[in-house]
């Protein structure tokens, strides 16, 4: 069962987006959920070259232009952002508001305001894995050069 523990971003979230280190970031996966018009939960997959932790209470995320989910954010609805890496599980909940567009890129930003954050520890039957993804014939310097331009516009 998870228990709300704070409403501020953990370290390991913190350190998780904190646009440092890109290439050893490379693998995780990060659920966005938002929510439709009919109520449907919709799902999102991030990783870390698309969001950036700018506080302890805010994450920015940037999003392909007209997605559904940008339609979900910038609607204001309370989101739901999981972290799952090793035995680290959390759900952080905020409620989201659009960013200007950035100078240097046409993707869509939008900033999260962190209302709460919830562990989903189970001791004596850790989650010992998160969802992650692959890269197969990319160059790692160049998807984190990618997501290293991604992040400047977060940060502008």
């Amino acid at each position: 069962m998870s228990k709300v523990i704070s409403d501020r971003l953990p370290e390991e979230i913190t350190s998780a987006f904190d646009g440092r280190d890109l290439e050893s970031k490379i693998g995780p996966a990060h659920l966005l959920v938002t929510v439709d018009d009919d109520g449907t939960p919709r799902p999102c997959m991030l990783s870390a070259g698309e969001v950036l932790a700018t506080a302890d209470d805010r994450l920015r995320v940037i999003l392909w232009t007209g997605s559904t989910t940008c339609r979900n954010l910038a609607r204001g609805g309370t989101v739901l952002f999981c972290y799952v890496v090793g035995r680290d599980l959390y759900y952080v909940k905020g409620v989201p508001a659009a960013l200007p567009q950035a100078r240097s890129s046409k993707l869509e930003r939008f900033e999260i305001e962190v209302k709460a954050v919830e562990s989903d520890r189970h001791e004596g039957m850790p989650v010992t894995a998160g969802i992650t993804f692959g890269i197969d014939d990319l160059d790692a310097a160049k998807v984190a050069a990618g997501w290293e331009r991604q992040l400047a516009a977060l940060r502008e």
